[in-house]
């Protein structure tokens, strides 16, 4: 506001109690800039420090269902922001001012994807984020990297993954199709999703799924059907179920190829 006011001769024109006003205000906003691009620019590091470590464990916390979603969608919108003409509305006349450091992010979130590349939780939760995902992304982003002359083995790296998430695209859509026909016991009654680890809440005697009663307890400790106490300790794996929607699952994958294939 203040950048803008004085560009355009308005800053003359202002008393000595308004250019003081604002000029509190863009001391305000730079503060509180300043803050979130250096919390940005840590949290980065470390996702992409602990994604670089590999091994069960730390892979798992990454791709868990009640994760994976959050940091994929986290990671698409921010590689979007950094590459796309979005980012024009971010120039500012000294970067250094704010500690927004646009290249490093841009490096470290596509080393994060380059590190879990090979998880295909990860893989195929990136196209189901229909805010930011779109065909375009990683191109965007391979191109800005190549100017700023980023490895070319990480690059083809970068590019497997944009390959993979295309390739997911119609995983998702054949999953669409398998919701569409599969019986209602078969879906979760709180996402409407076709369940492939279904649980029973023992005091409402529902059945769903585990990664989405795992995600409304985080926020609110109750049985979302009849408000009871509940925590994740309680729900009771339907072996049953689980194994009847697999075959099910399994012979409608069959009749979905066959039918492509003529």
């Amino acid at each position: 506001a203040v950048v803008s006011t004085q560009s355009t001769g308005e800053w003359g024109l202002l008393d000595d109690v308004a250019r003081e006003a604002k000029l509190r205000s863009l001391a305000q906003m730079k503060r509180a800039c300043t803050y979130y691009n250096m919390m940005s620019s840590e949290t980065v590091k470390c996702l992409q420090y602990m994604s670089a470590l590999g091994g069960e464990p730390v892979t798992y916390a990454f791709v868990t269902p009640l994760l994976v979603d959050t940091l994929t969608t986290m990671l698409n919108y921010y590689l979007k922001e950094l590459v796309s003409d979005t980012q024009i509305k971010y120039k500012i006349k000294n970067l250094q001012d704010v500690k927004f450091h646009p290249d490093k992010l841009l490096i470290g979130i596509s080393e994060i994807y380059i590190n879990l590349r090979e998880q295909p939780a990860f893989i195929s939760a990136i196209p189901r984020d229909g805010r930011s995902y779109h065909s375009a992304l990683f191109t965007n982003a391979i191109a800005k990297l190549r100017k700023l002359q980023y490895s070319e083995e990480k690059i083809e790296m970068l590019l497997e993954v944009s390959v993979l998430a295309a390739e997911a695209v119609t995983s998702e859509e054949v999953e669409g199709i398998l919701t569409e026909r599969a019986p209602e016991h078969f879906l979760d009654p709180i996402l409407g999703t076709l369940m492939t680890e279904p649980v029973l809440l023992p005091s409402s005697r529902v059945i769903v799924e585990r990664s989405v009663i795992a995600k409304h307890l985080l926020s609110d400790p109750i049985d979302p059907f009849n408000r009871q106490p509940l925590s994740m300790k309680d729900v009771q794996p339907d072996t049953r179920l689980r194994d009847e929607i697999a075959a099910w699952k399994r012979t409608e994958l069959a009749k979905i190829q066959e039918t492509n294939e003529n």
